[in-house]
């Protein structure tokens, strides 16, 4: 059972593997130009994402960074950021639950960085520095921030995975 982890924008960043894996495969993608509309960016998001599926069945979980509500960031983004984000996540789900076979996600950000970086009171370049920082510590060489997101996502959930398997198993 392959995880893949989403960090959804209009540069989306993706990591995917096992929970067994050492080294996931990731990368980042941009769905869009800069200026490109609403439409244009989700149906670019919801072809990319089906043909993604299409070359690796193996998947079974998809999860993706869950957006914060407009409130949290107020003076710090704009309204076609969130209108961008929710819809990203909006296609992302309606997308999944039509192919009816994936346990879809979604995590906090601050969930993701305790568990990745050991902390959530970082302002976000330098959140993103350490989560960089942190996965060539692994041994992981992501492309970008984008994919750093996604890798420290990816191993956020493999964690919750590999907990709920001990449990089941009464170990």
């Amino acid at each position: 059972m392959r995880i893949l982890a989403l960090d959804l924008a209009r540069k989306t960043g993706w990591a995917l593997g096992t929970v067994n894996d050492k080294v996931p495969e990731s990368g980042s993608v941009t769905i869009a130009s800069e200026g490109a509309s609403m439409a244009k960016l989700f149906s670019n998001w919801r072809l990319y994402l089906r043909d993604f599926l299409v070359m690796h069945p193996d998947i079974r979980t998809v999860v993706f960074e869950a957006p914060l509500p407009p409130m949290m960031k107020t003076g710090t983004t704009n309204i076609t950021t969130i209108r961008r984000l929710m819809g990203l996540c909006a296609v992302t789900e309606e997308l999944l639950f039509t192919l009816d076979r994936y346990d879809v996600r979604e995590a906090r950000v601050a969930d993701v960085r305790n568990h990745f970086i050991g902390s959530n009171r970082h302002k976000r370049p330098e959140a993103k520095a350490l989560t960089k920082a942190r996965c060539r510590q692994l041994g992981w060489a992501p492309v970008d921030d984008n994919a750093a997101d996604a890798l420290a996502l990816w191993d956020y959930q493999r964690s919750i995975l590999v907990k709920q398997d001990l449990f089941r198993r009464g170990a």
